[in-house]
Parts: C-alpha cells; sequence; structure tokens
C-alpha cells in the first residue's frame, strides 16, 4: 500500500478517463459503498465557467463569520493537493487524504476512477467524518458528468457560462450551458449569477423544476463603484439590503450569488455580513505582490476580460504593463491575446512545468503574429520573473494564463526575495 501522499497522487495522476466511462454510475457505485451518512446538514453545489472558486471562499467565509462548521471542495490548487479539501477555512492532513484514498482503492474493486473522482470522493469521505452544518463544493468541469454532480444539493449556483473547454463540453454557449445546468435539482434553487445566461439555461431549469433565483430579478448589485457596492434580496417576501459593501479585488457577482446562497439556506445575518465579506481573499486572483506584480489565474478569454476591466480601473496610474503569460494548449490563446492586448507594453512567453503547456516557443511566435509590441520567450516563469528589469513607479508586470503559471510565479517571488 502506498505510505505517502505525494506516492498516492502520482499514482492517481497517471488514470484517464476513457470515452465510456463520462457517466456517473461508476462513481455513484462506489460512493454508496463508502458514504454511511449524508455529508452535511446542507450542501451547496457551485459551476461555472468563472468566479466558482471565488464565490466558494465567500460563502465559505460566511459560514466561518457566523460559527458554523463548514466543508470546501475546489479545484483546481495553487500549491498543493490539500488545498482542495477545508474544514473550517483549514486544509486537511496528508493522513486524512491518504485515509480516504485507502478506503475508496479498497470499495471500487476494479472499477475505473479518474484523478477527479478519487479526490471528490475522498472529499466526501473527510467532510463525513467531520459532522459538518455546511458543505460547498465547486464543479471542476461542466457539470452533467462531473463527480461532484453525485451528490444531491440544497442550493446549486451557476456562476457563468462562456467558451471554455470545448473539447469536453461543446463549442457554443448553448451546449455549454446545458452542461452546466445539469447541477440543478427540481424544486431547489438554482442561482444564476450572470445576466444574460444562454437560453438554454432557463429551459433547462423548467424542464427539471428548479426555482430559479436571478441576478437583477431576485437579488440585484446596484451603485458600484471603485470602491464600494450594494446589494438587495428579494425573494418570497423576504427583504434584505446592504448599502456601501466594501468592493476589494474580488468579483462584486461572486459575491452576491455567495450572500444570496446563505440566505436562502436560512442563515441570518447577525451583523458578520460586512466583516465576512471584507476578510475573503483569493490567492492568485488579481494578486497585487510587492507593489509590482499582478497575479491572476484567468485561463480563458472571459476571465481574460474581466482582468483587463480590472486593469483599467485599478491600474490607470500604470502607463506600462510586461505580461509574463503563459498558458494551456487546448485554450483559445489567441482570443486571450486580442482581450488584453491593447494594455500590454511588452510580452513575455512562458510555459508553466507541465505538459499540457504551449511550449514557449509557439507561443511567442502566436504573440509576434498578433501584438506590435516587443515579444520575448523566456523558458521557464522563474527565468521571466528573474529577468524582469528594475521597474520604475508607472510600471506593472502582469503574470496570468493559468493556474499553473501563477503557482511557478509564486515560488519564483518567494524564492528570489522580490
Amino acid at each position: 500500500m502506498r505510505k505517502s501522499l505525494e506516492s498516492w497522487l502520482q499514482y492517481i495522476q497517471t488514470l484517464r478517463p476513457l470515452e465510456e466511462d463520462l457517466n456517473l454510475e461508476r462513481v455513484k457505485s462506489v460512493y454508496r459503498k463508502l458514504a454511511t451518512d449524508s455529508l452535511a446538514d446542507k450542501i451547496v453545489i457551485v459551476g461555472g465557467t468563472n468566479g466558482k472558486g471565488t464565490t466558494v471562499e465567500y460563502l465559505n467565509e460566511l459560514a466561518i463569520a457566523n460559527n458554523l462548521q463548514v466543508g470546501a471542495y475546489t479545484s483546481p490548487h495553487l500549491f498543493n493537493f490539500n488545498e482542495r479539501i477545508r474544514v473550517n477555512g483549514k486544509t486537511v492532513s496528508d493522513l486524512e487524504i491518504i485515509s480516504a484514498f485507502e478506503e475508496i482503492e479498497d470499495l471500487r474493486e476494479g472499477t475505473n476512477l479518474t484523478y477527479f473522482d478519487y479526490a471528490t470522493l475522498a472529499a466526501f469521505f473527510i467532510f463525513e467524518k467531520h459532522e459538518l452544518d455546511l458543505v460547498i463544493l465547486e464543479v471542476g468541469i461542466g457539470g452533467r458528468f462531473d463527480p461532484v454532480n453525485i451528490i444531491e444539493p440544497d442550493v446549486s449556483i451557476l456562476t457563468s457560462v462562456d467558451l471554455d473547454h470545448q473539447n469536453w463540453l461543446g463549442n457554443s454557449k448553448e451546449e455549454i450551458g446545458a452542461e452546466k445546468a445539469a447541477i440543478f435539482r427540481k424544486n431547489k434553487p438554482a442561482i444564476l449569477g450572470q445576466i444574460d445566461l444562454p437560453e438554454v439555461v432557463f429551459s433547462e431549469a423548467k424542464r427539471i423544476g428548479s426555482d430559479v433565483v436571478e441576478l437583477n430579478r431576485e437579488f440585484k448589485v446596484f451603485n458600484v463603484s471603485n470602491n464600494k457596492w450594494s446589494y438587495l434580496f428579494n425573494y418570497k417576501e423576504v427583504k434584505i439590503e446592504f448599502n456601501d459593501l466594501d468592493h476589494n479585488n474580488l468579483s462584486i457577482e461572486a459575491a452576491s450569488a455567495a450572500l444570496t446562497a446563505f440566505f436562502l439556506l436560512g442563515y441570518q445575518d447577525k451583523g458578520l455580513i460586512r466583516g465576512a465579506l471584507n476578510k475573503t481573499k483569493l490567492k492568485g486572483r488579481c494578486d497585487l505582490v510587492s507593489n509590482k506584480f499582478l497575479l491572476d489565474v484567468s485561463h480563458n478569454p472571459a476571465s481574460v476580460k474581466q482582468l483587463t476591466s480590472y486593469l483599467r480601473n485599478n491600474f490607470k496610474n500604470r502607463q506600462k504593463i510586461t505580461a509574463i503569460f503563459g498558458v494551456m494548449q487546448d485554450k483559445d490563446v489567441l482570443e486571450i491575446i486580442l482581450s488584453i492586448k491593447d494594455l500590454v507594453s511588452r510580452w513575455v512567453a512562458v510555459s508553466p512545468d507541465i505538459e499540457r503547456a504551449m511550449p514557449s516557443n509557439e507561443l511567442s511566435l502566436l504573440l509576434k503574429g498578433a501584438v506590435k509590441e516587443e515579444v520575448y520567450t523566456e523558458e521557464s516563469v522563474r527565468k521571466a520573473i528573474e529577468n524582469i528589469p528594475d521597474l520604475k513607479e508607472d510600471e506593472l508586470v502582469l503574470v496570468f494564463g493559468s493556474f499553473y503559471t501563477i503557482s511557478e510565479a509564486f515560488e519564483a517571488i518567494k524564492e528570489l526575495g522580490i
């Protein structure tokens, strides 16, 4: 039997889904043996193209501030696998994860499981042991065939629908929306956290029989400025309003969806809402380091457009932006570049240390064909960070394109003492 978490992760990373594995029966069959009780008193599933992790983080902080016992499952991780499974805001231990993996391995009896199946089932196993009030589960990709979707939630949140993972989900927003709407449940609230979602999301919610709770209808965001915003929940004779909430570097829409879920679950404001929202932070989301590096995990055109908006609103005084850009091969790389190129005065193409990454020389060629600005190539994220010249006050280094790029950038900045 494998002794360390590292050896377990090396093992499950070798597992690849087969076409016939695109169903949930495999995972359900193992979960039925694994589970002896409910995961928690209340469960929320969060799906969407962008904003899932931020929504989970806001809801997690709201629960902790109100003394609820809460578990949060997210993906991917930035630095270590344990980040994916947290109880009351703290990552679980190697020992707990190893114990869960051992149990899953014993019970699967030849059933083909993927990396994500192992990770998700491990989270379920661990959460059940902790007797939690609330569990928040983030969908990895899509929704219909994601292992998270075997659980029956009390509330489902769809943060957004946009083009990403087309190889798995479809080539249009309608196709992708249908996959993501599969997390809705009959007679349960389905929170829609984006304006102008594809029509299929609404038709699927109606077909399933979900209770739609929609941004700018049952809950609203208004009076938005660079540093303040207001929120209104107006649903089934319950009206809750907050004015002049502080606006940090995270998504207001994500915060509003989390607030809405919190109230739909029946939790009350005990005067701790503002503090919880202000406390919410998330590594790698418009994360300013040493006042000169802005690190962001945006990795598809929609998230990069949000990043562009954030830069325009918050860094007007930075006249020169150098972009260190590393991305996966399966992304719409050209559209990402076009979404932000007007703000970038110098590009550095890099390739994070993962097989799926676009090679830096290939990315460099693509950049040179799309932008007029200088394009440089570095063999690694670390080298790009190390070779950044001294910056003037009006200069900024933007690092973006992938969770892997950001993870390596954080480590390089720390090791180099920048």
